[in-house]
């Protein structure tokens, strides 16, 4: 009983955990968001500066040239952000800056970074030369701010924070629902929707984790930058439509067919054409973005059509709800991908948050309703097996647990008959009889339940079964009971003597039929201890 109680508070503890870490996680994002701008006010010396030439290469470069003799001291550095380019700059026909190391085997590309080239007090002219890796950046034109060097790095990740945060949280709460799918699935039969869901979520957090400010400026991995991130790109469809299919219940074969079998064709032709740098991940970027705007549009035709037939459900509503906010999202996104700089997702990476966020607690929550629901039919059970007076197991459990009872070699059966309570309860009244009752069957349990399930089969008489594998003395076990009697009636200000009667024998398979005989001769002994103890 008292276990059953404990697994409750447990749930209901998280339960509230679940509640505690959404709300953490809203407040930490709006502080982050309310306290974070573009840049610093106020004694910020950083400004746009525009080059006075630019020159085209015969190699596809461009070469800006910069005047800095209006800039004193106070500026250190030029920053801009470049994303799949080579550059180079020069000051005087002196190399003072280069970003110009590739991935080698695994990619020909720099990848994307903040460039920061020190300045200083003596450099009138520079020159900085852009060469891009792939065609499709090749009409990037960068924006150029000079500054100080430590006040424009604070500034990106600042303003890079809140959606750096977003992508943790993505991906830790993808991490956890596995976690929570492992530990959870057998007991509670968990369909792998909530797998889907996490790789979801797992995913699309690496990919918006690698698109931050933050993670540019802190992580120079050409692996990291160019190919982990298009892989897990490439996977999102397939989980999606995955989950969707459990999540709605359409259990659409062919979806599933088509979306894995795409996403894994996809993943080899593009991994084919990358490697053999016949056009690699950044520059078949829009196949996989267009399979994910497919997904939705599919996903919004699975819900009408499920409105059409007229299977409204909750998870239909949070459905359409999240797919129409995700749909809008990519879109948006994708647009602010190709014409601005940076990390140029808006809101994307919130509205993925939010709506893992919501479904992740709407299937957990029903989880924990079916834990609890367990739960209080367990403590029913419990109530209807066991007896209230002495928290033994009732004449119900004995009887069910004596029919369940198969493998009788080696078992042992212990009666006890309590002496004297009806003359207990005829002088002292029924409350000390009660008191009688609870003290035998305490010390009967402190002996005995130890080695076996104890029962209260009637109102002064118990029994307990000892299943075979329990290495116990029979004769020691009652001399320890009935010391334990003597010293309960020497010590524990009994207004009534307690006597009990016991019997006990194992298992023979010549004298036993089943367990009923065996309690049958138990009870026998029993008798004639008491028939014994009364002549004495």
């Amino acid at each position: 009983m008292e276990k059953i109680i404990k697994k409750g508070a447990a749930f209901s503890l998280f339960e509230h955990l679940n509640i505690g870490l959404i709300i953490a996680c809203t407040i930490i994002l709006a502080v982050c968001q309310l306290f974070t701008d573009r840049i610093f006010i106020g004694d910020s010396y950083t400004q746009e500066i525009e080059p006075y030439t630019v020159a085209s290469l015969e190699d596809g470069s461009k070469e800006y040239f910069f005047d800095l003799s209006d800039y004193d001291y106070h500026y250190s550095a030029i920053r801009f952000y470049t994303s799949h380019q080579i550059i180079k700059a020069y000051n005087s026909n002196r190399e003072i800056y280069s970003f110009d190391t590739t991935g080698g085997f695994w990619t020909s590309t720099t990848g994307s970074t903040y460039n920061f080239i020190d300045i200083n007090d003596n450099m009138r002219k520079i020159a900085i030369v852009v060469k891009p890796v792939y065609k499709t950046v090749e009409s990037y034109v960068p924006t150029f701010y000079i500054g100080s060097a430590y006040e424009m790095y604070d500034e990106l990740i600042n303003c890079s924070m809140p959606k750096f945060i977003a992508s943790i949280l993505l991906v830790l709460l993808g991490m956890g629902l596995i976690v929570y799918y492992a530990l959870m699935h057998s007991k509670l039969l968990l369909d792998k929707e909530l797998v889907y869901l996490a790789l979801f979520s797992l995913m699309s957090g690496i990919w918006f984790l690698n698109e931050t400010d933050i993670t540019n400026l802190l992580v120079k991995n050409k692996i990291l930058d160019s190919i982990v991130p298009y892989f897990c790109l490439m996977l999102v469809v397939p989980c999606f439509i995955m989950f969707f299919d459990y999540y709605l219940n359409i259990h659409n074969r062919v979806a599933k067919i088509v979306s894995i079998s795409s996403a894994a064709l996809q993943v080899i032709v593009l991994s084919y054409l990358h490697f053999t740098k016949i056009a690699e991940y950044r520059e078949t970027l829009q196949i996989p973005q267009a399979f994910i705007v497919i997904a939705m549009l599919y996903m919004i035709g699975c819900i009408i059509y499920l409105m059409f037939k007229k299977r409204f459900s909750s998870n239909v509503v949070i459905c359409a709800f999240g797919v129409l906010l995700l749909l809008s999202a990519i879109i948006t996104d994708i647009i602010f991908y190709y014409n601005e700089v940076g990390d140029a997702d808006t809101f994307g990476r919130y509205i993925f948050l939010v709506f893992v966020g919501m479904v992740a607690w709407d299937r957990i929550k029903g989880a924990n309703e079916v834990i609890e629901k367990g739960r209080r039919a367990k403590q029913l059970e419990v109530f209807a097996l066991t007896d209230t007076m002495t928290g033994l197991f009732n004449r119900n459990a004995f009887e069910i647990h004596k029919n369940a009872a198969d493998k009788l070699d080696g078992v042992v059966a212990v009666v006890a008959d309590a002496n004297g309570l009806k003359k207990c309860n005829d002088t002292y009244g029924h409350a000390a009889g009660d008191q009688f009752i609870t003290t035998v069957a305490d010390i009967f349990n402190s002996v005995y339940g130890k080695y076996g399930n104890c029962y209260r089969t009637g109102g002064d008489e118990f029994c307990c079964i000892i299943p075979n594998g329990k290495d116990i003395n029979r004769e020691r076990l009652k001399k320890l009971f009935y010391a334990k009697i003597y010293t309960a009636n020497l010590e524990g200000n009994h207004i009534f003597d307690i006597g009990v009667a016991i019997g006990d024998t194992i298992y023979d398979p010549e004298l036993d039929k089943d367990i009923k005989d065996l309690v049958k001769r138990a009870d026998r002994l029993m008798y004639v201890n008491k028939k014994l103890s009364k002549e004495s």
